[in-house]
Parts: structure tokens; sequence; C-alpha cells
């Protein structure tokens, strides 16, 4: 495969992995880069300032940053194994000019595990070479999103989706926040792949995320919580937030204190 702009670009060359452990309390200092960097967790949740705006990447998400994109990863409350890709502005160009979040699959992450023990080898460039650019080949293909959890400025979309991200109503059904509205289910989930990729019961579950990190670093029971989100029992929350955050609902309780 040619890339036109790159061909006289190695990925060795245009490609970095690192791997970062972040402690509690470590603190960042607001940063760029010449290069563009690429930004996933391997254990935890990232959060990050990104010129003045907030960013969630869960584990199964990643931040693109373009080059020259001043950021920094907020305090963290536990600890966090993540990974920086970097890539020459040649590369990045492909990502976009502007900062995404992009879904990634478990491939891609075991891609990067061996693209790390292979650079502590040192040995078999053309093989590291190889695995670069398949990884590259995988981040331009993987679906972006304008932020984690994405807005409209649809007419008959926005404000639905204000009421979705409404916490006091939680507790209703999507059925029921849609009986608000002139406006068919089936429209209304049409809009929601066109304008934002994503179902609207998946958009609604990542509000509901974004909500329990909030609540829970100020104080708000697991127990209070759950019911808050509409689960009868504090298992099956418990379990919905492990599966978006990739721990549990007490380690980060515990860690913010």
């Amino acid at each position: 495969m040619k890339y036109d702009e790159t061909e006289k670009l190695s990925f060795l060359n245009g490609i970095e992995v690192h791997e970062f452990l972040y402690q509690k309390d470590d603190i960042v200092s607001p940063h760029s880069s010449l290069w563009g960097d690429f930004n996933f967790s391997l254990n935890g949740t990232l959060e990050f300032d990104i010129e003045g705006q907030y960013y969630l990447s869960p584990p199964s998400y990643g931040l693109w940053l373009p080059p020259r994109t001043e950021h920094q990863s907020l305090p963290v409350e536990h600890q966090i194994h993540y990974i920086c890709i970097r890539l020459h502005p040649k590369f990045g160009q492909y990502l976009g000019d502007v900062c995404r979040c992009f879904s990634i699959e478990p491939f891609f992450r075991a891609l990067v595990v061996q693209i790390l023990e292979q650079q502590k080898q040192d040995t078999r460039p053309e093989y590291l070479e190889h695995l670069l650019q398949v990884l590259f080949d995988q981040l331009k293909q993987a679906p972006a999103y304008s932020h984690y959890l994405p807005q409209s400025t649809h007419p008959v979309l926005s404000p639905i989706l204000e009421k979705l991200s409404n916490p006091d109503l939680f507790n209703a059904s999507l059925q029921q926040v849609l009986q608000d509205f002139a406006v068919s289910e089936r429209h209304v989930l049409l809009l929601s792949q066109q304008e934002l990729q994503l179902s609207l019961s998946e958009w609604r579950n990542r509000a509901k995320i974004i909500f329990a990190i909030n609540q829970i670093r100020q104080g708000m029971t697991i127990k209070q919580l759950a019911y808050t989100l509409d689960y009868h029992h504090s298992s099956s929350f418990i379990e919905f937030f492990k599966r978006y955050t990739g721990q549990t609902p007490i380690q980060l309780k515990n860690a913010s204190i």
C-alpha cells in the first residue's frame, strides 16, 4: 500500500509507540507537541483538558490530538497504564486536524502490546516496520467521533439529547422521553445514526457514565447512584460501569479518598 505524501518517510521514523504509568496525584502541566499524539488507556479511563474542553477516553476509545494541540491529563485517582502513539505530521494528517475520539478494537490493543515487545527486543526492524504500518492502517479506518459524547445542532435531535442527558430523567425509558416530541421513534433513531454515528441508547449510556464518574467523586454512594440510573440492583450498575470504564465504581471511589 502506498501513501503519496508519506512514501519517503518510513513508519519506523514516523511513528513512535510509548507506554507510561500515571500514579495517583501525578501532575502534568499543559503541553503540546510538534507531532500528533494518539492516547488511550490499557486499564482505566483517561480524562483530558484539551484547549479548555473536557474529554473522556474509556479503555475502548482513544483520543487523537493533532500537532501543536495544547493539552494536559487531569489528575488521576488511581494508577493508569496508558499508551501514547506519536505520529509525524505527514502521517497525522490522515487522522484530521481537530481532536477526535476513535473507537479501538481488541486487535488494535494487542497489536500495540506486540509492538512494544518488539521495540524492546530491538531486532528485526523490517518486522517492526510492518507492525507499525498495520497499526497506522487500523487507526485510519477506526470509527471516529468529535467527542466521546458527540453533540448535534439538528433542530429535532438537539432538544431530545438535552432531555436524554438530564439526570432527573434517567429513570424514564427512551420511549417515555420521546413522548414529549412530535416525532416518530424510528425517525429519531435514524437521525441519531446520521448525526452522531451512535444509537440513542449508546449515547445515553455514555451520558450516564460521565454523570456517574462525577457523582462518585462528589461522594454519592453506589446504591444511590444505581437507583438514580434506574438500576434495581447495585450489581447490575457495577457491571455496566466496569464495562464502560474498565474499573468498578468502588475502585474509583476508594482511589479518590
